[in-house]
């Protein structure tokens, strides 16, 4: 029997309101809210005493027989004999039997306060039917509370709604569901299936004061509720959005500190810190796709591919383009030559790291089964790493600036992308599962010689590394903070995007704490291609044609939710 979710017609009476919904147990799981006792001692006569029990083993194993067919019940439970405790469904705390009945007459105690989520959970009597709404509900506050927010907008609650992936977390959505249907109102929790499910919460919450939202699942499922809540409410007035994580990456909920995996013990704990995270806004970036010239665009970035080649004249036929130029009609990026949004919030990428995020997408769309937990999938990406071998060990004989063309706020910036591998637009300053390319701030602004990095980094990057040049001058570049050769401390809601480029060995150096190639910080961007490339969006890839131009530009911003008390 589940429990009352909503307010029936015939139910409609204030004294009914925060009701206990019994289930009856044979024993109590913690002691009694009354005696403070887990079990009293009952004789073969069934009286109830303080003294041993004489009741037999066939006479124990009937009444437990009884009370497993036994069914939950309301407020005025039937006092069945073989049943000895009951507990409610909606705050846990549990009775005896005859410790209820002589609490029964007392108001105070027979009125149930939900227990630990009784700030966040949805009374039933906030809920009524209605056949307006698809989902056959909508809220519908009771007078008093009603009348109350509207004198003095102080609504004493903050509900939580929640958002849920099934499939995100190697199917471990599913099973949080189960469990949060019997700890919340089952009509606060919902499994995404696609828009609709989204925009019916909303519409039914909508007079509902105070929400706040919670989204159980990864960065592409954070961003697609994110998206939906821009359109709904599109002046930044949206519930704020808090994470609990289930994806590989989870780099949104990383920054935002809700944790870097899902842990089943902090599950409480993220819905209890919902209501007291402190809002931020988050900034939104618009992609655009346009065709160019590819004529006109070929001979622009002709002088970079000839310049950035290490080995030229008559070698330069020998040298093998990377697989995402060679080999564009693979059967891994068949389904994947259209935008996946129209939108991001963390970054987007495009060279070698998004071409092994393709071919990692692609096997896991192909074949879930081998993609069932957070660390299969980052053997399963280092796997697909491999694949990419030669590209990485014949790097310098390509670069980005050789197929792209890249624009900052109007400035020509291609030359800086000489020997970079991958390029990266941050929003947020997490990438590929924590990493940080832009590199931390240690104070409002830094300069492009990255001198706030340690002097470890330092000598790594003047040994190790073929980086990418830096040579500009300041009468080329005038919008762009690489103008002056100073940056803005990273700040996701700044309205100010960041540009990195990572060269292959940076690529794996930001897993150890290194950062990339600061380029620029910008409000608009332009990156022109002439050849086939691979990108991905927030973690979703897919691969692009030649002679088109991506354009990204501010789009807005949306609230979330950063957790203060970690």
């Amino acid at each position: 029997m589940l429990r009352n979710s909503l307010l029936d017609d015939d139910d409609d009476n204030p004294s009914k309101y925060d009701e206990h919904f019994w289930s009856h147990v044979p024993v109590l799981p913690k002691p009694c809210m009354h005696c403070q006792r887990t079990s009293i001692a009952t004789t073969l006569f069934g009286s109830e005493t303080g003294r041993p029990s004489m009741i037999s083993p066939l006479d124990i194993i009937d009444q437990i027989t009884s009370i497993m067919s036994s069914t939950p019940g309301n407020s005025s439970p039937k006092m069945s004999r073989t049943s000895h405790g009951l507990v409610c469904l909606w705050c846990s705390k549990g009775y005896h039997h005859s410790c209820w009945e002589n609490l029964a007459t007392q108001d105070d105690k027979i009125k149930c306060d939900y227990g630990i989520f009784r700030n966040i959970i949805v009374r039933s009597q906030w809920l009524s039917r209605s056949t307006e709404y698809p989902t056959g509900f909508r809220v519908l506050l009771p007078s008093y509370l009603a009348h109350s927010n509207a004198k003095s907008n102080s609504f004493p609650y903050t509900p939580v709604l929640v958002f849920i992936n099934k499939r995100s977390g190697g199917q471990m959505g599913e099973k949080i569901y189960r469990e949060l249907l019997q700890k919340l109102n089952p009509r606060q929790v919902f499994l995404l299936e696609n828009n609709a499910t989204i925009t019916q919460a909303l519409d039914i919450y909508s007079t509902l004061p105070n929400i706040r939202i919670c989204v159980f699942g990864g960065d592409g499922t954070v961003g697609w509720v994110l998206g939906r809540l821009a359109e709904v409410y599109p002046f930044r007035n949206n519930p704020p959005v808090s994470i609990c994580p289930l994806g590989t990456g989870n780099d949104l909920s990383r920054v935002l500190a809700w944790g870097e995996q899902y842990d089943p013990k902090r599950l409480s704990y993220t819905l209890l810190q919902t209501p007291q995270a402190k809002v931020v806004a988050l900034d939104r970036w618009q992609v655009q796709l346009e065709q160019v010239d590819v004529t006109n665009l070929t001979s622009s970035t002709q002088q970079h591919r000839e310049s950035g080649f290490e080995i030229g004249g008559i070698f330069e036929p020998l040298i093998r383009h990377p697989k995402f130029v060679r080999e564009s009609n693979r059967a891994s990026y068949e389904n994947y030559h259209n935008l996946p949004n129209t939108r991001f919030i963390n970054y987007m990428s495009f060279g070698l790291d998004a071409a092994v995020t393709l071919n990692f997408h692609d096997q896991r769309t192909r074949d879930p089964s081998k993609f069932s937990s957070p660390l299969k999938n980052k053997l399963m990406y280092l796997n697909e790493s491999g694949k990419y071998l030669n590209d990485f060990v014949l790097a310098n004989m390509w670069n980005l600036g050789s197929y792209i063309r890249l624009i900052c706020d109007g400035q020509n910036l291609t030359h800086i992308i000489r020997n970079c591998h991958s390029l990266v637009v941050l929003n947020i300053p997490g990438y590929a599962s924590g990493t940080n390319p832009w590199g931390k701030s240690s104070s409002k602004s830094s300069t492009i010689d990255n001198t706030n990095q340690s002097s470890d980094q330092e000598t790594f990057e003047s040994t190790t590394l073929n980086d990418c040049a830096t040579e500009q001058t300041a009468s080329s570049l005038t919008t762009t903070t690489a103008s002056t050769g100073h940056f803005e401390r990273q700040d996701f809601g700044d309205r100010k995007i960041e540009v990195v480029g990572l060269s292959t060995k940076r690529m794996a150096a930001i897993h150890v704490g290194f950062s990339g190639r600061r380029i620029a910080q910008c409000n608009r961007l332009r990156i022109e291609l002439c050849c086939p490339m691979t990108a991905q969006m927030d973690g979703e890839p897919f691969y692009l044609p030649a002679s088109v131009a991506i354009n990204i530009s501010h789009a807005g911003q949306v609230l979330v939710l950063k957790n203060e008390n970690k």
